[in-house]
């Protein structure tokens, strides 16, 4: 299905199409057999291609995310930003749209680190800065969930929704090539690849946020053990009701969640603003934003007085933009899918901006409360040092904690539906031919396939979760990071020859 003016019009697949499914399926299953009969070794293959990647690769992840940031805000800037991608009413309003793009893109993550990161920075500096403890641990937390991360995900959905509303071209990473190229060898690796990143990066965030959900139900209602099988059972649960979800589509299902997981979000954020310091909490937000934008060009490039040590960066932000790149498949797929009729300008501020300083207002309330919590860096106790069940712990120090407690374990819930129900919905589309409304059984099979690599992931990490996770999504980040700036280079010489 593809769009020529106001009309839909559906195309049969092409066999040309039939290898990207097929291709990326045994890609899949591959992983799967080397995961369940060789887990140690896997693992620790895993782990020595992901230091070779770091070696070579890692200051390349920091230019790319860099330069994706200033090319988006030149575009925004520029003549090019009256463009609009496609023709008629905007396909959702802001709410519904910008409730749509941050739980897709970051909302089971914030529950994971909304305490543990401010927290870390606060007691365990990267480096020395001039700025107060508090609003240092604030600045480097905003730095790795700020600008970069959105810049990933938008220039991706900018590229797809220019050629699908402007072009005619399909919802599929290869639609880059041109008319000529349309029907090459060139387009089965692209979208192969495209699919295998966007599974890492999904099974990273499942992987996770499951094991949160483990930790927090044991806190709150009764001890559980957590085991592989537990956190195997939780994964098929939760794929199951997100393959649902993705079955009502779009405007259904998915909007309707996004929009609950807001207004859930929201609350918790205000309620822990009014219950706690609002000034501390306010001065820190607007403290950490300024120095967050004065040093973000050489933080950028770890430069200078802003230069944190190798390990730092593997283990923070290489690892995160590997992340925010595996994410940005299906991420920008899917906001591509829910922008039409926005201008280039709104676009872009929309996805940069507006849940950037969301997500700088939420690590602000919640880090700055349990910095109080903790006192001085040197008081500290460890209480928060767990990325599964701190954010629960946090809630021991509010009012009402038996409300928020369970409210917080639904949120992380909810966020993780709708992380999995947008990814089965994108992985449907690449698979369909890119169908803007993909058929029910390629969304059963990719709903099949992520919890399959969730539990195999699992296996894999056992106690070592995050590391395994973190080689997987650093392998894959690289690849994709190639065929991104493609994409790109494409993208913007196709806006040269309009010369608007």
């Amino acid at each position: 299905m593809y769009i020529v003016g106001h009309e839909l019009i559906q195309e049969p697949v092409s066999a040309y199409r039939q290898p990207t499914f097929l291709y990326s399926l045994l890609a899949s299953l591959l992983f799967l057999l080397m995961a369940f009969l060789f887990p140690t070794g896997f693992r620790d293959w895993l782990g020595e291609v992901a230091r070779s990647t770091l070696f070579y690769f890692g200051d390349f992840y920091l230019l790319l995310g860099l330069f994706m940031v200033l090319v988006l805000l030149g575009i925004a800037l520029s003549p090019w930003g009256k463009i609009t991608l496609g023709e008629g009413p905007l396909a959702y309003g802001w709410f519904s749209w910008v409730a749509m793009l941050y739980s897709t893109g970051m909302g089971a993550g914030l529950m994971l680190r909304a305490v543990q990161e401010p927290v870390f920075y606060y007691t365990q500096p990267p480096r020395a800065s001039e700025w107060t403890p508090e609003v240092f641990a604030l600045e480097y937390t905003f730095f790795h969930w700020g600008l970069t991360p959105w810049a990933f995900y938008g220039m991706f959905g900018l590229i797809i929704g220019y050629l699908v509303y402007g072009k005619s071209r399909r919802m599929l990473s290869s639609s880059i090539l041109n008319d000529r190229y349309q029907r090459s060898w060139m387009t089965v690796p692209i979208d192969v690849v495209t699919i295998l990143s966007t599974l890492f990066g999904v099974v990273g965030a499942v992987g996770l946020g499951s094991r949160q959900l483990l930790a927090g139900f044991s806190e709150i209602l009764i001890p559980i053990e957590l085991s592989y099988l537990n956190n195997s059972y939780l994964v098929l649960f939760l794929g199951s009701l997100a393959t649902i979800s993705a079955f009502s589509g779009l405007s259904r299902g998915i909007r309707n969640i996004s929009r609950f997981n807001i207004g859930m979000a929201l609350f918790l954020l205000v309620f822990t603003l009014v219950a706690g310091d609002t000034w501390h909490m306010a001065v820190n937000f607007t403290s950490a934003l300024g120095a967050y934008l004065y040093d973000f060009l050489p933080m950028s490039v770890n430069a200078g007085a802003m230069r944190v040590s190798e390990d730092f960066l593997m283990d923070w932000t290489y690892f995160y933009w590997a992340f925010w790149l595996s994410w940005a498949p299906f991420t920008g797929v899917f906001i591509a899918r829910i922008s039409k009729g926005r201008t280039f300008r709104e676009f872009i501020f929309g996805v940069l901006l507006v849940p950037s300083l969301g997500t700088f207002a939420w690590f602000a309330v919640f880090g700055s409360e349990a910095f109080l919590q903790i006192g001085l860096p040197e008081s500290y106790q460890g209480q928060f040092d767990s990325l599964y069940n701190s954010i629960f712990l946090f809630f021991d120090g509010l009012p009402l904690t038996q409300l928020l407690q369970p409210l917080s374990l639904l949120l992380v819930f909810t966020f993780l539906i709708t992380s999995i129900d947008s990814a089965i919905f994108v992985l449907g589309m690449f698979a369909d031919n890119g169908n803007n409304e993909p058929r029910r059984r390629n969304l059963l099979v990719w709903g099949t396939i992520l919890v399959l690599f969730t539990v195999a992931t699992l296996f894999i990490g056992k106690d070592q979760l995050l590391a395994s996770i973190s080689q997987l999504l650093l392998v894959m980040a690289l690849p994709f990071s190639w065929i991104y700036l493609l994409m790109m280079g494409a993208f913007l010489y196709s806006l040269y020859k309009k010369r608007i």
